[in-house]
């Protein structure tokens, strides 16, 4: 059995909505069982317990959210090897992608044991939420996906 996590930040619950529907996806590929934790929720050590790990978090000013960034510094010192990995974010107006480019570029710079094989961008609404239309549905079809990437 492979495993996964989900290490997410959350303001509003938005983004931890994505979080599940994405474990949804993955656990719907036999073989893959996924897990979720908010980054106080997991000690860094324990990600290389995983074969893959997915990060995400809201766009806060144009940037990932803070906690989540301090969290994958600290894995630094972890030297995970041979994981895949994705990243994703919840925005709100124009701002697709602008958060989990960043976050990529991140994980790559710090966790270089980590190839990041998927990026989603999901929509808010507003500030508070809630999350636009489809966009639940769309997560866990990226989950879907990335669970099968899992197995190969």
């Amino acid at each position: 059995m492979k495993k996964a996590i989900i290490v997410y930040e959350s303001v509003y619950g938005n983004t931890k909505k994505i979080a599940e529907a994405i474990s949804v996806g993955i656990n719907g590929v036999e073989g893959v069982e996924c897990v979720i934790k908010k980054t106080g929720e997991i000690h860094t050590d324990n990600l290389c317990d995983y074969d893959a790990i997915l990060f995400g978090c809201p766009n806060h000013n144009q940037e990932p959210a803070l906690n989540l960034v301090r969290f994958i510094d600290r894995a630094a010192i972890v030297h995970l090897k041979a994981k895949i990995g994705a990243a994703f974010d919840t925005y709100t107006g124009g701002n697709k992608d602008v958060a989990v480019v960043k976050l990529e570029k991140r994980i790559l710079e710090k966790l270089p044991g980590i190839s990041i094989e998927g990026r989603l961008s999901a929509k808010v609404t507003g500030r508070k939420g809630p999350l636009a239309e489809d966009e639940e549905s769309k997560a866990q079809e990226f989950g879907n996906e990335f669970g099968q990437r899992i197995l190969e």
